[in-house]
This record gives C-alpha cells, structure tokens and sequence, in this order.
C-alpha cells in the first residue's frame, strides 16, 4: 500500500505540481516508489527534466513536511485523499488539471457523490438585490437534493453558503489556503457550521498563507466537483470569469443570472448570456428545467433500449454525452477512453442515424 507521507510529501515538492505528480505515480506505481526512483528511471518519463529530479532527490524537508502535516491532521480530524484513492470524488478526477491530492475537513466524503452538484459563484461586492437571488435560489435548489460548492469568499460565495447551511442543504467551501486557519477570519463561525453538514477543501498544506496566486488555482476545483456553475453577479474580469473558463474546459454546465445593462456589477453575467456562454437563470427552477432534475424521478430507458442498433461504444458515447451536454470533444475522448481517429468514426456513425448532432466548436447533442 502506498506510504501517505510520501503522498503528502510528493505534493510538498516545490518542482512538483498537480499534472506532474500524477505523472510521476503513472509511471512509477506509487507515491512511494517515485521517491525510490533512479536518475537513469526518472529519465524516461516525459515532461521531467534536471530541476524536478533534482528536487526529488532532495526530497528530505517535504517528508519532515508530510511528518507535520500528518499530525495536524490526526490532531484536527482531517482527511487527505490521494486521486488515487477511491473516495477520491468522481466528478474531479474527471479533470486533467485536478489536484493530486486534497485535504477534507467536514462530515463526510460522501458529500461528493450527491447527484447533484452546483457551485455558485460572484461578486465579492454584490448589490443588495443579488444577495437577496442568491439566496432564493438557494432555497430553491433545496428541494434537488444539492450539494453546494463555493469559494467562503466576501460576497455571493458567503451569502450562498450562510444561507445552504441556515436550511440544512449541504455545501462545501474550496479554500485558497491551508486548513490550519480561515480567510477571511471574519467568515470563521460560518466555516465552523459547514463542517457539521458539509466541509472544506484545500489542496495546500495546512500552514499555507492566502497568497494571491492561490485563488484564481482553487477556482478549477470549484469547477471540477461540479456539474453545473452558476454565476450571480459579476464584473467582467476576475475570480468568477476565472471560474467560467475552469468551467468551460470541464465541460460543465454555466448558468448566469442577468441584470440591468450597464449594471457594473452584472456586466460580466450579461456577457455570457449574450455570447451565449452561459443559459439564463432567474431562479433555481430555470436550472432544474434545462438540467432535467425535475425527471430525477422518473425511470429512465437504457441507452441500448432507446436506440438498439447501435454498437457497445457507440451506445457508451451516447450515455457520455446525453449525461454531460455539449461535451468537448478532447474530453469526450478520454471519457470514451478510444483514440481520436475511432472517435471521428463513431461520431459519423451517430449522426449518419440521428442520434447526435455537431454543434459550433466541436461539440455534440443527443438528439431526442
């Protein structure tokens, strides 16, 4: 089994980020065989050079590291889950750019497997009638069994998650700093009841400060444990365009809340509807609508009853993407785990029987 100091240790090397690090265990096999690894083995995977051997050569300080962090953690009922492990959540490690490894405070994992996942987003400055939306919608989407997933922000991030956990609706917090303090210190007694019915997350060692850079890093993965983002209001730049583009790349559903034009708080929000980046949201029944959870009941036919000519991939594509609408292709490639030439194939094939259709920026539809 694999050592979780080393695991921990891995993701403290200064050369070693998220990608790298999976790399690494890819080929090695393990955290701990990484570490054991010779020059001449380290060598032969793509993509690791001089600076990154040299840095895990080097590796004393990041296990003395891992000693401490696994400590705190014991001292603090804290979890760290490798993507390796199976309690690893689904929808993240789905993401190419999620992290290696995560730190959980709160309930329970299983929070992840909630069918329904929705990160809320916005302003840390928002108006008065967008604080009052978003937690109308909030109260909404209690009734989908939801988790929430924001960033414990000043503004539309807090408003969401006082309100989620004031009703009972689980939510998670993504920090942009370890999990030995909170920022803002003001939003403490919030983070505090989270814990009892949902958590917080942070893919940094527990001592790690708020520092700038590490914001814009936790917003893919307020993306990536998400189906759907919806954004309340926002200017037309920062943490929540940010996030949209995570979001984009995910292959996640957006939604925006629209507002008065030239409104400088809801300018970035009026944006993404008119370019059509985002659908519109008045109300958390606008998003059950086009998300079909209001069919949540319902049983569903099986892809193979629905269309029963077609052939175990093809019926397997169909399931991926009526699942994750408008799915880009180079994630619908690695979902589909078949080359990029057999995927062409079968994409012909389904809409040569009208089962798909090619959407602007190679994307598909089930039709039907």
């Amino acid at each position: 089994m694999d050592s979780l100091q080393h695991q921990i240790a891995l993701m403290l090397v200064p050369q070693v980020g998220a990608v790298t690090a999976k790399t690494l265990v890819s080929y090695c096999g393990s955290a701990e065989a990484v570490f054991r690894a010779s020059k001449r083995e380290l060598q032969k995977i793509p993509g690791i050079g001089p600076t990154t051997m040299a840095a895990l050569a080097s590796a004393i300080d990041p296990l003395k590291g891992a000693e401490r962090e696994i400590a705190f953690m014991e001292q603090h009922n804290v979890q760290a889950v490798f993507y390796t492990d199976p309690r690893y959540p689904a929808r993240l490690r789905q993401c190419q750019d999620s992290p290696a490894m995560f730190f959980f405070k709160g309930s329970s994992l299983s929070l992840f497997d909630a069918p329904r996942v929705i990160a809320i987003i916005g302003t840390r400055q928002p108006s008065e009638h967008g604080k009052a939306l978003c937690e109308e919608i909030v109260e909404g989407l209690q009734a989908y069994n939801v988790l929430i997933v924001s960033g414990l922000a000043f503004g539309v991030d807090v408003t969401a998650h006082r309100k989620a956990s004031a009703i009972g609706v689980p939510n998670v917090g993504v920090l942009g700093h370890g999990l030995g303090s909170i920022y803002p210190s003001q939003h403490r007694s919030v983070a505090l009841r989270m814990i009892e019915n949902g958590g917080l997350v942070s893919e940094y060692a527990h001592d790690a400060k708020p520092d700038r850079e590490h914001f814009p890093m936790r917003n893919r993965i307020i993306s990536g444990l998400s189906d759907v983002v919806l954004v309340v209001e926002t200017a037309n730049s920062g943490g929540s365009m940010i996030t949209v583009q995570c979001a984009e790349r995910h292959g996640r559903e957006i939604f925006a809340v629209p507002g008065r034009p030239h409104d400088a708080k809801s300018v970035g929000c009026n944006y993404l509807i008119k370019t059509e980046r985002a659908k519109l949201a008045e109300s958390a029944a606008d998003i059950a609508t086009k998300m079909q959870w209001d069919d949540a009941g319902k049983p569903k036919m099986a892809q193979t009853q629905l269309f029963p000519d077609l052939s175990p991939t093809e019926a397997t594509l169909v399931g991926i993407i009526r699942d994750s609408p408008e799915i880009p292709i180079d994630q619908l490639t690695r979902a589909a785990q078949c080359s990029p030439g057999e995927l062409a194939s079968h994409i012909l094939a389904l809409e040569f029987k009208g089962i798909i259709r090619t959407l602007p920026g190679k994307r598909y539809i089930v039709l039907g």
